[in-house]
């Protein structure tokens, strides 16, 4: 559904928790090459923006107060720190392609840093100052898709990749019955912000992006995520990532882990890393044989296509019929990775009303 910049951020001017940002922003930061933010830069920068409001796309100066900064859930930043994610948000560049105003038919591309200009006192005292640039207040002007993310999720993250995955599916579950997105392994580098160089094997963007950040995600985020490897002969060569909006419980959960200390984090979400890692194992292992994924959410792949071949009469939400088959198997001791899964799979679909 479009939503227009002001009724965007007019909705959520009240609600302390919420961050607003521009899908089209979202998107033009991960472009190919280009220097991906740090942590700590991208978290300053929706606090910016959450600053900003309504005035977002207004040729102004924004203001704020460090006083309230240290409120902000950034307060452990040093003065040096600071000054660096700010340095950042200067010299990264958002790009608009724009028709010529002189040749039909050509393209002109305009470049310009997140922000124009910072003003700020030498020392902790007084207040923050900045201006978004021109292009990237035309981009906000004219974005009508909006990701809504949790502030205290974002300021939890420990790793930039986490922040990074939380935008892509935050800002995709906004779309209608949209529930799973396939990517090639090279665009889901660029997407997650990964140098350039880096990482370029799926074994290593697995363990070290790719895993780390779907399990930090699910311990502090409002969505449980899973992916689905797909492989081209012998080489995996792209993922479905599949969300879900979490439930009661699920939700008691994270809102748990977000209330009480970081101590002890770390080694909670390592166990739920090393599930990813058996899960993903299991479905790479034998050739034909296929892991259910344990939280239920379901790519539009495979699984997908089953219960839209399988299920009678309208198709529900195919995320839903996974999780329910999760419990099913669970009250009756089936293993999800037994070698008859997909079986008992079509069997369940047919009979699920």
């Amino acid at each position: 559904m479009k939503i227009l910049m002001r009724e965007a951020l007019a909705d959520r001017a009240e609600r302390p928790d919420e961050l607003v940002a521009s899908g089209r922003q979202i998107d033009m930061i991960f472009k190919p090459g280009q220097k991906a933010l740090s942590l700590r830069a991208a978290k300053l920068w929706h606090l910016l923006v959450k600053s900003a409001g309504v005035d977002l796309a207004v040729a102004k100066d924004h203001r704020m107060e460090l006083a309230d900064f240290y409120q902000s859930g950034l307060g452990h930043m040093t003065l040096a720190e600071r000054v660096e994610a700010l340095r950042e948000l200067q010299t990264t560049l958002v790009e608009v392609r724009v028709a010529s105003p002189k040749v039909i038919g050509r393209m002109r591309i305009i470049s310009e840093a997140l922000l124009a200009r910072v003003e700020r006192d030498e020392d902790d005292r007084g207040e923050l100052v900045w201006r978004f640039g021109e292009t990237l207040r035309s981009v906000f002007a004219n974005s009508d898709h909006w990701a809504v993310l949790s502030k205290r999720a974002v300021m939890a993250f420990e790793s930039r990749y986490a922040l990074r995955l939380y935008e892509i599916v935050a800002l995709r579950s906004g779309l209608d019955h949209k529930t799973s997105e396939t990517f090639l392994l090279e665009e889901l580098r660029s997407r997650l912000g990964v140098p350039v160089g880096k990482l370029t094997t799926w074994s290593n963007l697995r363990v070290f992006a790719l895993e780390p950040a779907i399990a930090e995600m699910n311990q502090l985020s409002g969505f449980t995520v899973s992916y689905e490897p797909i492989k081209r002969r012998r080489s995996v060569a792209a993922i479905t990532l599949s969300w879900a909006p979490k439930r009661g419980h699920e939700r008691a959960a994270t809102k748990r882990e977000l209330d009480g200390s970081s101590v002890g984090r770390r080694a909670r979400r390592k166990q739920t890393v090393e599930q990813i890692v058996a899960d993903t194992t299991a479905a790479l292992r034998t050739p034909g044989q296929h892991v259910f994924p344990a939280n239920g959410a379901i790519a539009f792949g495979r699984w997908a296509t089953l219960v839209r071949d399988h299920v009678r009469g309208t198709t529900p939400d195919v995320n839903m019929v996974g999780a329910e088959f999760t419990k099913w198997c669970r009250a009756k001791n089936i293993p999800l990775d037994s070698a008859n899964i997909e079986a008992t799979f079509v069997g369940f679909c047919k009979q699920y009303k």
